[in-house]
């Protein structure tokens, strides 16, 4: 029963898989291709085990059995201990012995837009106030990645030189990786990007190698070091049923999934890159 799968959150005390599913089904989602809805079905309980063993290669030490998986979790920007803007807010947060894990799922938004730039996201600012406080969110999120030591960036100035035109969503999911985290207090900050993609589309699968690309060229402007950053590329064997099927579906899809599988995914074809090399301290 997966009510018997204890180890995931949404903010309540027992922490059951039924439980993030029911507390999802409240969330807003505007379709079947939503990707919190194939992120929820991979990392549901019977796939731990399988995934644990697609990340063994770059994390030997995590057991996502007995990992805490904290889905919708909030990252706050704080600046001078204040709450500063929206938090971000992560796909899963996963806790373990030695390891913080920030997963973000995509699916079928690297194919129909591109991710708002830092630029852009500044250039929204109304007035010579809320462009401050822009700016003051933006150095909290920097803050995080350089108090865990994961940037190379000497400081906000060399941000903005030379990060301008990275994903604003990017750069807030990496602090969020980082934020309380780092080699030297012993837990080390992982990004994972999950990415899902219709096995039987070729268009899709190209959408995704050039948001990899992308994925890369962010990573090397923030000079990004001293964490993991992985991909997961998952393929979606049924992507046409799902449409047929669950076509007009939101929120109530999760509940469906207590009892049936929305997504099939192929795990034999599924694949985990590093975009970062691996810390010199875990050669």
């Amino acid at each position: 029963m997966i009510d018997d799968e204890r180890g995931y959150f949404f903010g309540f005390a027992r922490g059951t898989y039924g439980e993030v599913l029911s507390e999802l089904s409240k969330t807003r989602v505007n379709s079947w291709r939503t990707s919190s809805i194939p992120l929820a079905e991979f990392w549901q309980p019977a796939n731990l085990g399988r995934i644990g063993r697609l990340l063994y290669k770059y994390l030997p030490d995590f057991n996502p059995v007995c990992a805490l998986k904290f889905f919708e979790f909030p990252t706050d920007a704080l600046s001078d201990g204040e709450r500063i803007g929206r938090p971000s807010m992560t796909d899963i947060m996963i806790l373990e012995a030695g390891v913080q894990i920030a997963v973000e799922g995509k699916m079928t938004e690297y194919v129909r837009f591109a991710d708002k730039t830092v630029r852009e996201w500044l250039n929204e600012g109304v007035g010579a106030a809320d462009i401050l406080l822009r700016h003051r969110i933006l150095k909290a999120w920097l803050r995080y990645i350089h108090n865990a030591d994961c940037t190379g960036l000497e400081g906000f100035a060399d941000f903005k030189s030379n990060c301008m035109d990275i994903s604003y969503q990017f750069l807030h999911r990496t602090a969020s990786a980082c934020n309380k985290a780092g080699l030297k207090g012993g837990t080390i900050p992982v990004l994972l990007y999950q990415l899902f993609y219709d096995a039987n589309d070729a268009e899709h699968i190209q959408k995704m190698e050039e948001f990899k690309a992308e994925l890369r060229r962010w990573a090397a402007a923030l000079k990004l070091q001293n964490m993991k950053f992985l991909v997961i590329s998952a393929p979606v064997v049924n992507m046409d049923e799902v449409k047929a099927h669950f076509d007009g579906m939101h929120g109530e899809i999760f509940d469906t999934m207590r009892d049936e599988s929305i997504y099939r995914f192929d795990f034999d074809a599924t694949t985990v890159e590093a975009v970062i090399d691996t810390p010199e301290e875990e050669k």
